[in-house]
């Protein structure tokens, strides 16, 4: 059981990490749609904003790969997408067509906050 609670939490930290290191990549590759975006959404400074965003999850993801900081990093990973999730992903004033799409993204990202609470609380637990 001792090698699974290692090997399982390491997989999960590298998933997780992998999630917000392409997702970072495609932001950047898509940078001007996802800007132009997120000012439809009423995002103030989108550029700024998603450059900071970006940083943040190579940072946080890099982090959570090479086990360093793992607690500070799932944390930080956390709040910023416990942040953009109802900006980005406000199904409640989505339109019809798109508010099935919208209400997917904000479940699957509150599955993966889940996740980096539980990365958090099993590395505070004991160091991996």
């Amino acid at each position: 059981m001792e090698t699974f609670s290692v090997w399982g939490a390491a997989t999960a930290r590298v998933v997780v990490a992998l999630f917000y290191l392409v997702t970072a990549l495609g932001l950047a590759k898509d940078f001007k749609m996802v800007t132009g975006l997120m000012a439809a959404k009423g995002v103030p400074v989108p550029g700024p904003l998603l450059i900071v965003t970006i940083l943040v999850w190579v940072a946080g993801g890099g982090a959570l790969i090479l086990g360093r900081g793992i607690v500070p990093a799932a944390l930080v990973l956390l709040v910023l997408t416990a942040i953009i999730t109802p900006l980005n992903h406000n199904f409640w004033a989505a339109p019809a067509q798109e508010r099935a799409n919208e209400v997917q993204h904000f479940a699957n990202n509150i599955a993966i906050m889940a996740g980096l609470l539980a990365i958090a609380a099993a590395a505070s637990a004991r160091p991996l």
